[in-house]
């Protein structure tokens, strides 16, 4: 049964949030980022957006089956074996492309290095030193171990995407986020608080227990006062409290600032999306269309999965073994993000026009080729016709069609 991933991204689990569709862990964050504070609103945000970005991107790349190529036929050999279930003992597929995923986005490369015992891993660092020859990277280390030896680039699978450094600049983008919305939550902080006026007389101030009786009312009891809904506030003789502002005076200005702390995380979730190259309703999981999955899967999806195809040909099988019809393909068919029953009109117009044959509909809708001539044969219905009989019967000179001289044959019944 195929992996219907636009469900998958559309959906919702306890995990996440019923709001945004979006799910973010403590594993998301660093010991220091934890321990030291509490984290700030803008960095949940971005930490959550990022991570919920990789996951989809990972969930589509890890979807696809991995089909080894033999001289032109199927076959499943150990290379099968590590890109379509176990990669190295730690990680399955799904955990392998995530880091990859995961990796590369946030900094703008990563390496996939295979060690002696056949073992692939996603490297955490790496040393490279360029030659017009070949790179050669050393100092490699993948799950906080190193890997020794010194790696050619033919000996690795070394991935980069153009641009700015994503992740990077989308810390950026949240740190300048995050002064707009502490501003804000001081405002609306400010709006929610209760301010007054203590009038303390000479008689107070000369008691030999006014410091006492001065902290406890201030530490203790205006505190209760002012953060119960519902509270009196004893006053000692000398001491004298007007408010000048209470909650719920300025509901306004509570609801606005509320208002610029919710606008202000939905930019960093737009922001993030944007960074991404998807549509915000892939990232929040709100009111996704078939247009946004399908811009998804073709904009962002599948150049990945070519990348990753072109990089283990080009490393892995080499010119000659790819040339003689030994190589991996990546076979979508398995995704079922193209309903083939939305697109049968489609394509029964491409083949009947002659446009496409079987085979050319089958590659474009990630299914396996017929191997029968019939299959490559170009068809054409019946309804088409050459220009030449569409225009039987059409005057040269005006290019209207010949009309009947009536009054001839009327000459013709009178004789």
């Amino acid at each position: 049964m195929a992996f219907n991933l636009f469900r998958w991204i559309a959906s919702k689990n306890e995990n996440e949030s019923e709001e945004t569709g979006m799910k973010v862990s403590l594993s998301d964050f660093k010991d220091e980022e934890i321990g030291s504070a509490l984290v700030s609103v803008e960095l949940f945000m971005q930490k959550l957006a990022f991570g919920t970005a990789i996951r989809k991107i990972a969930a589509a790349v890890s979807a696809v089956e991995w089909e080894t190529i033999r001289k032109g036929k199927k076959v499943q050999t150990l290379e099968y074996w590590s890109w379509n279930y176990s990669p190295n003992p730690n990680q399955t597929r799904e955990e392998f492309f995530t880091d990859l995923i995961n990796t590369l986005y946030s900094k703008q490369e990563a390496l996939v290095v295979q060690t002696r015992q056949g073992y692939r891993y996603v490297a955490d660092g790496f040393t490279k030193t360029e030659y017009l020859s070949g790179d050669i990277y050393t100092d490699i280390t993948a799950h906080n171990d190193s890997i020794p030896g010194v790696f050619r680039a033919d000996d690795v699978l070394h991935f980069s995407i153009e641009g700015e450094k994503i992740k990077a600049l989308l810390m950026m983008i949240s740190a300048n986020e995050g002064k707009l919305i502490k501003s804000a939550q001081l405002n609306y902080l400010k709006s929610q608080g209760t301010r007054g006026i203590l009038d303390i007389d000479d008689f107070a101030e000369a008691q030999p227990d006014f410091e006492e009786t001065y902290e406890e009312l201030v530490q203790e009891k205006f505190k209760n006062y002012v953060s119960n809904a519902n509270a009196v506030l004893p006053m000692y003789k000398g001491y004298n409290f007007r408010e000048t502002e209470t909650k719920g005076g300025s509901t306004k200005s509570e609801l606005a600032g509320s208002r610029d702390i919710r606008n202000m995380l939905d930019d960093i979730v737009e922001f993030t999306a944007q960074a991404f190259g998807m549509p915000v309703s892939i990232l929040t999981g709100k009111n996704i269309t078939t247009a946004d999955f399908q811009t998804f899967m073709t904009q962002i999806a599948q150049p990945l999965i070519v990348k990753v195809a072109n990089e283990i040909n080009r490393k892995l099988y080499g010119q000659k073994l790819v040339k003689s019809g030994t190589y991996i393909t990546p076979n979508m068919a398995g995704i079922k993000y193209i309903d083939v029953f939305d697109v049968a009109t489609s394509v029964d117009k491409l083949i009947s026009s002659g446009a496409f044959c079987v085979n050319d509909i089958r590659v474009r809708l990630g299914m396996d080729i017929i191997d029968e001539p019939w299959a490559w044969q170009h068809w054409m219905t019946k309804n088409y016709a050459p220009t030449e009989e569409l225009l039987e019967g059409v005057d040269d000179t005006n290019d209207a069609p010949v009309q009947p001289d009536t009054n001839k044959e009327e000459e013709d019944e009178n004789e």
